[in-house]
């Protein structure tokens, strides 16, 4: 390096310096939040080496530290400047850079050097308190590798609380609750599914007639005319399903056997299946006084 004299305040002549660039001596902080942040973090590093390298030289892990105005050895934001007299890569620290002024079209990037390093600090702090708060609650961490299953693939829901916690590093106890219940009832529903999938099932009723059978689920559908209850049966006997109006004011609900007269139409796609129209009551049981 040049003679500290060149450089510091008695003889320093602003005219004898082109500014190269401004860099964070500090490299990019580790955000290791899976197998491809890992790499990203990999080569944002290689990229910020090879920068200090074009804008300081080869020997640039010497100089970086080293403001050669005030002599300070422990700067961190740095303006990188070419020595015109010498042809020498030399380093200004950011004090010194906002006191001496050095303005072209890098001005601005010292304070987005500083800004996105604040920001990466934030994300470190972020993942660090997630990975404290996933050790004391290991039933979360379990969540989050379950919540990957293909089981759990339209759960949008534990997908955006589980963007909350990489966001804030942690949950309340009720957004935890609600994953850890979400993801079990996906299982409990594949499990349905699996056992539905061995049912023998019957051909469904055609024509106007009186089926009897236990109602599976009630929904409400919004339509030209309203909402309407709807009803999901299983026919006794055959375990046909049908999907029919709830009759009128009928005070029915999940798990209550019914009979019910209508006009039933199969489904093109499936001969166990049938839809209903103009249904009447003619009895219901409710769930708890079935034997």
């Amino acid at each position: 390096m040049s003679a500290p004299t060149v450089h510091n305040p008695t003889n320093f002549d602003p005219a004898a310096y082109e500014v190269e660039d401004y860099l964070d001596n500090q490299p990019p902080a580790p955000y290791f939040a899976d197998a491809a942040s890992v790499r990203a973090h990999a080569e944002a590093v290689a990229a910020w080496k090879a920068n200090m390298e074009r804008a300081l030289g080869a020997d640039w892990r010497r100089k970086a530290f080293h403001c050669c105005h005030c002599g300070n050895g422990r700067v961190r934001y740095i303006t990188a400047c070419l020595h015109r007299p010498t042809g020498e890569r030399v380093v200004f620290g950011a004090d010194c850079t906002a006191r001496l002024g050095f303005n072209d079209r890098f001005a601005f990037k010292l304070a987005l050097l500083k800004s996105k390093a604040e920001a990466g600090h934030a994300r470190l702090k972020v993942w660090q308190a997630r990975t404290a708060y996933l050790e004391a609650n290991p039933a979360i961490a379990q969540a989050v590798e379950q919540a990957q299953a293909p089981v759990h693939a339209r759960n949008t829901f534990v997908q955006d609380v589980l963007a909350k916690l990489n966001q804030y590093g942690s949950l309340s106890e009720r957004q935890a609750a609600a994953v850890l219940a979400s993801l079990a009832r996906d299982v409990a529903a594949e499990a349905r599914k699996a056992v539905e999938a061995t049912v023998v099932r019957g051909a469904a009723p055609t024509g106007r007639t009186t089926v009897s059978g236990v109602i599976l689920s009630i929904k409400t559908v919004s339509g030209d005319y309203g909402d309407t209850d709807k009803m999901l049966v299983e026919v006794t006997g055959t375990r046909a399903k049908v999907w029919v109006t709830v009759p009128g004011a009928a005070d029915v609900h999940r798990g209550d056997a019914v009979t019910v007269t209508a006009t039933w139409t199969v489904s093109k796609d499936d001969v166990s299946f049938a839809f209903g129209k103009r249904p009447i009551l003619v009895s219901s049981t409710p769930a708890a006084q079935l034997v």
